[in-house]
């Protein structure tokens, strides 16, 4: 039977979890980008003791930033009414990158609906967002291989998203570490150290992109600019394209309303920029760290290569091409491949927080819409050209498929969609008439919430096939 690997990543130390057994408090993890931020509700003892649990666990993990959810002093906890939660869940959202559905787990899981007859068959890959592994799954939900690589310390570093090549290995990101390479059999066999996050993409030359990035001191605040690596199949970097290097171009080119030199001239005399104390969603993104905001100005989340289509004589388009998305400015463009001038952009004032654009064959484009403002998410299909939405699927009602800050969606051989609920944990296929005729929930759990997934993608039989049949083990069974 498959076992995922232990989840135990959240321990601490000692002396936090000695605190935690001592003052009886229920815990939520809740990991961002820094695997740092924890959830505490419960009954809080006293003003002193919470100081001193505040405190220690502090210390304990040296990122942690600790969000009390209920500080009712010696009362019994607050019930949990439409106000409560809508204001908790405001809370949760202002941390950079959480790994479990706020809310508990309830209902079916696995999957759910499944159509043989209207779905295009395939195999499921995915990481785990609470431990270093990767999944292929039929679909039935059936585990049917695992790579796994336990990292050399307590805690682990989780991957998003995964890569897999035409031989069974993959291209993991360990989200602020390092990328990898691993062998069907989860054998290492290159490690590149990097604050890589978010990507890794094959292009036809059998290269990889990816993205990293760097904290600069810009206008006498720490900020964050993405830069895009690329590298061959061993791992050897051959370039890089950093946003910071490249402000200039990119402010000519791209509309700069949700530009974060904006937002800084509008507060000049005001309170100025560091009168935000936290993410506000489709805005701005704020981190703490030692007390002092970092900003994130354009967080890339997104470098895909455009392959052949149907408007690869236009320039703009031509296959090869870099397809990127810069979800904190609302806008997706295309650079050129080798001289990496901005060609194409779109988005301001349509999208919001988007994620994962990827070119059809048709050369429009799919992006997943995360709609953070508007409070449900939608997929649309863009002509590029015309700039017109020729398609799009939306929940009913539309607050039934909303993810704040994960997505992605794949047009698969059918014409259907599939499209991956990450903060929900969920992933579903719909056809061009917006049925549902596969859903998949997540049943892992960790402390009674739903594990989410970053990204979800559907590869061929026969890519998958041939390999389960070359008489390799089934990781983990």
């Amino acid at each position: 039977m498959f076992k995922p690997a232990s989840s135990k990543w959240y321990d601490f130390g000692k002396v936090r979890q000695k605190l935690l057994d001592e003052v009886g408090y229920e815990v939520v993890e809740v990991i961002s980008e820094n695997l740092s931020e924890i959830r505490l509700k419960g009954e809080a003892p006293g003003r002193m003791r919470r100081r001193l649990l505040i405190g220690s666990l502090a210390v304990a993990s040296g990122l942690a930033a600790v969000i009390i959810l209920s500080l009712a002093r010696n009362t019994p906890r607050e019930t949990n009414n439409d106000q409560n939660l809508k204001r908790k869940l405001e809370r949760l959202r202002s941390i950079p990158y959480t790994t479990m559905t706020p809310q508990k787990v309830s209902g079916p899981s696995g999957v759910t609906v499944y159509d043989s007859l209207r779905s295009w068959r395939g195999y499921q890959i995915f990481c785990s967002a609470i431990s270093p592994e990767v999944y292929l799954m039929d679909m039935y939900g059936k585990m049917v291989h695992r790579w796994y690589y336990p990292e050399k310390r307590k805690r682990h570093w989780v991957w998003a998203p995964a890569l897999m090549l035409p031989n069974g290995d993959v291209i993991v990101v360990s989200r602020m570490r390092d990328i990898k390479r691993l062998d069907w059999n989860s054998n290492l066999i290159w490690k590149v150290d990097a604050i890589a996050h978010h990507e890794a993409s094959l292009a036809p030359d059998s290269t990889i992109y990816t993205i990293v990035r760097d904290i600069k001191n810009y206008r006498g605040l720490q900020v964050r600019f993405a830069a895009i690596l690329h590298l061959t199949l061993d791992g050897k970097e051959i370039g890089r394209w950093s946003t910071y290097d490249h402000l200039d171009e990119i402010k000519q080119a791209f509309d700069t309303r949700s530009f974060l030199d904006n937002l800084i001239d509008s507060l000049s005399g005001r309170g100025g920029i560091d009168s935000f104390k936290a993410t506000v969603p489709g805005k701005l993104e704020v981190y703490k760290r030692s007390g002092k905001n970092i900003y994130d100005y354009f967080h890339m989340n997104t470098v895909t290569v455009l392959p052949e289509n149907a408007l690869a004589k236009d320039r703009r388009f031509k296959p090869g091409n870099l397809l990127i998305c810069f979800r904190n400015v609302n806008q997706i463009a295309i650079l050129d491949k080798d001289t990496r001038e901005i060609l194409w952009v779109w988005g301001e004032g349509e999208l919001q927080w988007p994620h994962h654009p990827t070119m059809l064959a048709n050369g429009h484009i799919l992006i997943f819409d995360n709609g953070p403002v508007r409070g449900y998410s939608r997929v649309i299909e863009l002509d590029p050209v015309t700039y017109e939405i020729v398609w799009q699927y939306v929940g009913d009602p539309p607050e039934s498929f909303y993810s704040y800050e994960k997505g992605s969606a794949q047009r698969l051989a059918n014409g259907n969609t599939l499209i991956c609920e990450g903060d929900r944990g969920r992933a579903f296929e719909v056809t061009p008439d917006g049925e549902i005729v596969w859903e998949w929930i997540n049943p892992r759990k960790q402390r009674m919430h739903r594990v989410q997934i970053y990204r979800m993608i559907r590869l061929s039989p026969e890519v998958v096939e041939p390999l389960l049949r070359q008489g390799h083990t089934i990781q983990g069974s």
